[in-house]
Parts: C-alpha cells; sequence; structure tokens
C-alpha cells in the first residue's frame, strides 16, 4: 500500500479568522516517522490486525528522484526512528513480497531488520558468514 503522505499548504489560521484577519499557517509535511507512529497507534487502538508493526516490512521515501533522495526499508518500529530529511515524504507497507522485490530491497535495509516476509515466520535471508567452510574440514578429518 502506498502512502503518500499529508501536505498542509495555504492552510487557514482559525484563530486570525475569528478576529477578522486572513493568516494561513506555514506549509507543514508529514514525515515517514509521524506516520509510522500514527500507524502504529492506530493499530493498538483498533487490534484490526491490518500489519504488525515490529514485524510488517515497510518502506520509507523521501524526496524520490532527487540527488539526495532517502530510501529505507525495515518495519514501522524502526522507521519511526530514522532520520529522512526534508520533505516530500510517502510510505509503502509491504503485503505479500516477490522474491526479486526482496533482493531490490536489500541495499535499503535496516542493519538487523526485525521484518518477516510471510506467515509461516521466514526472515529475509541476509548474507552471514558460511558455516560450510568449517562442515568440509570435518568431512575430511
Amino acid at each position: 500500500t502506498l502512502c503518500l503522505l499529508d501536505i498542509k499548504v495555504k492552510e487557514p489560521d482559525f484563530e486570525a479568522m475569528k478576529r477578522g484577519k486572513i493568516v494561513y499557517l506555514p506549509p507543514r509535511f508529514m514525515t515517514v516517522n509521524e506516520a509510522s507512529d500514527q500507524l502504529i497507534e492506530a493499530e493498538e487502538a483498533r487490534a484490526g490486525g491490518a500489519y504488525i508493526p515490529n514485524k510488517t516490512l515497510c518502506v520509507g521515501l523521501a524526496r524520490l528522484g532527487q540527488p539526495d533522495q532517502c530510501i529505507i526499508a525495515g518495519t514501522l518500529e524502526e522507521l519511526k526512528e530514522k532520520d529522512f530529511g526534508a520533505p516530500l515524504h510517502c510510505l509503502i507497507i509491504c503485503g505479500e513480497v516477490h522474491d526479486m522485490e526482496l533482493e531490490a530491497l536489500k541495499p535499503y535495509l535496516i542493519d538487523n531488520s526485525k521484518f518477516e516476509v510471510d506467515v509461516e515466520g521466514s526472515l529475509f535471508p541476509r548474507d552471514e558468514p558460511s558455516s560450510k567452510a568449517a562442515d568440509d574440514d570435518d568431512v575430511d578429518a
């Protein structure tokens, strides 16, 4: 699910309007951090099971297509702590993810992310030191 995060530009100041003045508030842009926090809070309050904040894979994106774009993948819990920099931000909440999509996300994945990619709890494969060399030595002995 792609979430295009809220942009508030030229929003009237209702307090000033009560006094007969037309004043606009400064522009505000929702961040991936705020969206993550609100989604976690909503899931805790409703317990709808739409996602699991500490397991569901999500991708936070900022300033796509710009030289300073930022792409970070992890769980909602992990993304709410990351710095995405200046706006504009958007958030992807992943559902069923193909192996090729996971491979494409690998460079953007938070180190030691806790996300799970399927109902069986299989974790995304990481490049860990292989113990095959040690196993081969045992066979020769």
